[in-house]
């Protein structure tokens, strides 16, 4: 599966593990790693949610299509399928948004 990102300093701490440890704690960076490790691996998104790892949940509130990945009690990865309810399962292209905690009246962002 084809993997972008946000914006560019979401990019940076995804593609150096190394520093995204400087600012996350290292159980969280080696869940993150093995969900991307995951999403690079499967063909398309539909294959990667039929395995249930990271417990992926559909995210409300949002115009376009949001899913969340577990890391930590409150900690999610968010993604972003690049498409629309009848292509989600068949979906090559995901954006990643970053790592939040979504629980409570406000997202607080980890990595915006």
């Amino acid at each position: 599966m084809n993997i972008t990102y946000a914006n560019s300093k979401i990019e940076k701490y995804f593609t150096d593990y190394q520093k995204m440890q400087r600012k996350l704690p290292m159980d969280w960076v080696k869940a993150i790693k093995k969900h991307m490790d995951r999403l690079e691996a499967a063909e398309c998104f539909g294959d990667f949610l039929k395995l249930g790892l990271g417990k992926p949940e559909r995210l409300s509130g949002y115009t376009n299509i949001r899913y969340s990945l577990h890391v930590a009690p409150h900690a999610r990865l968010i993604l972003e399928p690049n498409a629309d309810e009848d292509t989600i399962l068949i979906c090559s292209e995901i954006e990643v948004e970053g790592v939040s905690d979504y629980h409570g009246s406000k997202e607080n962002w980890y990595i915006p």
